[in-house]
């Protein structure tokens, strides 16, 4: 190995760390409620230079694409609602609402902020957008004991809903508007869920 090897492979190794320090300052700050953190917080908290920020990412919507794609990769355990095929009906609802208010108390602040600049930046929006589809379908699929038998068209309307009724905007409403405390919103979304699933 070269000299110039050596060089190279400490400058590309520095690069990605401050990269990823970047890229952490702008995860830690807009979990500190910063939405948006402006160029010089995210330079100052990755300890880089403002103009090294612009070196590492071709602006700031590269930037929170990429913080994105970290927050998705950090919890994606808790995008997985625990399978419960033993249980009854309301073990399968206590370990969805569960699942739903343990990612979006973690994940709040980077989907609060994915959702407001998703209308301008495509390639967000279709992230999220897949999310949803994902999580719909995990609605269909976790409760799939409870909905068999049914006609496809009420299958359809009652996943959607308890899909709506979990979902982050209502979590945002419910703890921010309404100022209901985990404990509140848990026992609104078992009564909700338990009536959409209730024979008709």
């Amino acid at each position: 190995m070269t000299d110039q090897t050596v060089v190279a492979d400490g400058r590309r190794a520095r690069r990605e760390r401050n990269r990823a320090a970047v890229i952490d300052a702008m995860f830690e700050l807009m979990g500190d409620g910063h939405l948006p953190p402006s160029v010089d917080e995210v330079a100052s908290r990755a300890q880089v230079s403002v103009s090294s920020v612009f070196r590492y990412f071709d602006n700031l919507d590269d930037l929170l694409q990429q913080t994105v794609a970290r927050y998705f990769e950090r919890f994606a355990p808790l995008f997985e609602v625990p399978a419960v095929p033993d249980g009854d009906v309301d073990d399968r609802i206590a370990a969805l609402v569960a699942a739903r208010l343990d990612l979006w108390e973690a994940i709040g602040p980077i989907a609060r902020m994915a959702r407001i600049r998703a209308a301008d930046q495509p390639k967000l929006a279709a992230v999220l957008a897949e999310t949803r589809r994902d999580l719909a379908a995990q609605v269909r699929t976790h409760f799939a004991p409870d909905l068999d038998g049914l006609a496809r068209a009420d299958v359809d309307d009652r996943v959607a809903l308890i899909d709506c009724l979990s979902a982050f905007e209502s979590w945002d409403l419910l703890t921010g508007t309404h100022g209901r405390s985990r404990q509140l919103v848990d026992r609104a979304w078992t009564s909700g869920v338990r009536a959409l699933l209730a024979p008709t």
